[in-house]
């Protein structure tokens, strides 16, 4: 992994951690989502991974959110029309993968950085974090998702609480708002994070898949269109490898070994 790079992806057996490397505030700049696109494209397309993990550079931050500096380069380059529409793109890539997404949340993770945690599947936060989606203190709007995904997350009270009074919660406040789902200490939160990718990456994918995408393809659909994704979920799982195995191994008493098949 180069230290230049705007992020630094590093395998290890089945999980994939990205780094998004511009410490210490690792802010969501043009050459950095261009990077983490390209990312996300081959890892969503390698059938051997099997979770990711999703994590800022350095120890002090996840991401202060997008590079302001560069607002008025996208105007003037790219347009500001492309430049959302490739932020929106890359967010609901992650939100859409096939594997589960693991975000490791530290110090703080505002603005973008939080929309882009939002469309992670899990969020863990260590102490001391601050999260929360600011963009009104600037006179803009959250516009990668982030008004749409936090209230589907929370609920639309909870929600327009944090937007409109610009509020920065802590770890223990995002954990009782349902924001993230384990808060631990900033030394445990690598270990953590990868523990939790491993836990996943042992479960049938094909099954995992199925989930991921009952779920969150179901959001803005109707309770029948959704059960009817539920179902051909069940039908890809049931007529794999693993389901047998998994049976096999709940009927001798041991660890099931998925193949993906």
């Amino acid at each position: 992994m180069s230290a230049d790079e705007p992020i630094q992806v590093a395998r290890e057996e089945s999980v994939v951690t990205i780094v998004l490397n511009d410490p210490p505030y690792n802010r969501l700049g043009m050459k950095l989502f261009d990077a983490l696109e390209e990312a996300v494209e081959q890892i969503d397309g390698d059938d051997s991974i099997r979770a990711v993990v999703l994590r800022g550079g350095g120890e002090d931050n996840f991401s202060v959110g997008a590079d302001i500096r560069e607002f008025g380069m996208a105007a003037a380059g790219r347009g500001v029309k492309d430049f959302i529409e490739q932020r929106l793109r890359v967010i609901r890539r992650i939100e859409t993968m096939s594997k589960p997404v693991v975000c490791a949340i530290r110090g703080a993770c505002l603005g973008g950085g939080l929309e882009i945690a939002l469309g992670c599947h899990f969020r863990i936060a260590a102490r001391g974090a601050k999260i929360g989606l600011p963009e009104v203190e600037l006179g803009v709007v959250p516009a990668w998702g982030g008004t749409q995904r936090l209230t589907r997350t929370i609920g639309r009270a909870r929600a327009l609480d944090i937007m409109l009074r610009a509020k920065k919660l802590t770890a223990k406040q995002a954990l009782e708002a349902g924001i993230v789902t384990d808060v631990c200490e900033p030394d445990e939160l690598h270990d953590r994070a990868a523990a939790l990718a491993a836990e996943l990456a042992s479960k049938a994918p094909i099954a995992v898949a199925g989930i991921l995408e009952a779920v969150i393809e179901s959001g803005p659909k109707s309770l029948e269109e959704g059960l009817a994704l539920e179902y051909a979920a069940l039908e890809r799982a049931i007529t794999s490898e693993d389901m047998q195995e998994g049976v096999m191994a709940f009927l001798q008493k041991r660890e099931p070994k998925f193949r993906g098949r």
